[in-house]
């Protein structure tokens, strides 16, 4: 079970259990979905190279691979975290439910949770901690906690649709298909940057998914396409020895002059430049 789903928290156990949690480090890129709860205190992170900072309710979530780590953390902070397998998450959200929890995950991971629903949510993580690290025997383990995940992830897509800038929009289908082109965006952008390529797996014009795109999340398909190609960009030069000509290969671009114009235009500098500024990759 706990290569699907762990709960965990930075409080209960003994002090500063927070530098045994690796979502906690300086810096990791987690393999996972990462779901924080703050419900006291407060914190600092760095999401995608942005700054977030929780207070009591508020709520983040990290996407799978995206550059992430704790910039600061208040002495009495108490944070809830549920660590999911994408492939779980996959069977339980359905429909609207991945649309709009993948808008969370890849475009405002920040979120403001109503008091009431801090308690509910909290109230669920408790039971989960114990249940699901308890050593008692439960043929149905796996079945109650995607239930009460199940909940959870209801309530705060009920909140996101409750806010001005992510109603629903009237055409679900639309919807639907933008979250269908996040999700292929964050699997294939390394190998393809094209539009059509997108629009082919998707089974509709180039010009459809734009528009389509463009109307859920303000922005067209290739400024998403070029943003992530970026965001990871920033990421390899950050992280990895690679040098550029290897991390240009590695983003798919023919040669390292392509990879270093197109850098340049999207950002202002160019990749040697962006290594050397650790500041500008922060």
């Amino acid at each position: 079970m706990n290569d699907l789903v762990k709960i965990l928290d930075n409080y209960s156990g003994f002090r500063n259990i927070s530098r045994k949690i690796d979502i906690l480090k300086k810096y990791t890129q987690p393999d996972k979905i990462v779901i924080m709860l703050c419900i006291n205190g407060s914190a600092r992170f760095n999401v995608r190279f942005s700054e977030y900072r929780m207070t009591r309710n508020s709520f983040l979530a990290i996407a799978p691979g995206l550059p992430f780590y704790c910039l600061e953390i208040s002495e009495d902070c108490m944070i809830d975290i549920v660590v999911l397998n994408e492939r779980i998450f996959d069977k339980m959200a359905h429909g609207l439910i991945k649309f709009y929890f993948y808008r969370i995950l890849y475009m405002n991971p920040l979120l403001e949770i109503p008091e009431d629903k801090v308690e509910i949510c909290a109230k669920i993580h408790a039971y989960l901690k114990s249940f699901v690290n308890g050593q008692e025997k439960n043929y149905f383990k796996k079945h109650i906690t995607m239930k009460f995940l199940d909940i959870m992830f209801y309530e705060v897509c009920n909140i996101i649709l409750q806010t001005p800038d992510n109603r629903a929009s009237k055409d679900r289908h639309k919807d639907e298909i933008t979250g269908k082109f996040i999700k292929l965006l964050v699997q294939d952008f390394r190998k393809n940057r094209k539009v059509e390529y997108y629009a082919a797996k998707l089974n509709i014009t180039p010009k459809y998914l734009s528009a389509t795109v463009k109307a859920a999340t303000g922005k067209p398909a290739t400024a998403w396409i070029d943003d992530y190609t970026v965001l990871e960009a920033k990421t390899l030069l950050r992280t990895s020895a690679s040098t550029i000509q290897e991390i240009s290969y590695d983003l798919g671009f023919s040669t390292p002059s392509h990879f270093a114009k197109f850098f340049k235009d999207k950002t202002g500098v160019t990749p040697t430049e962006a290594r050397n500024s650790q500041e500008f990759l922060y």
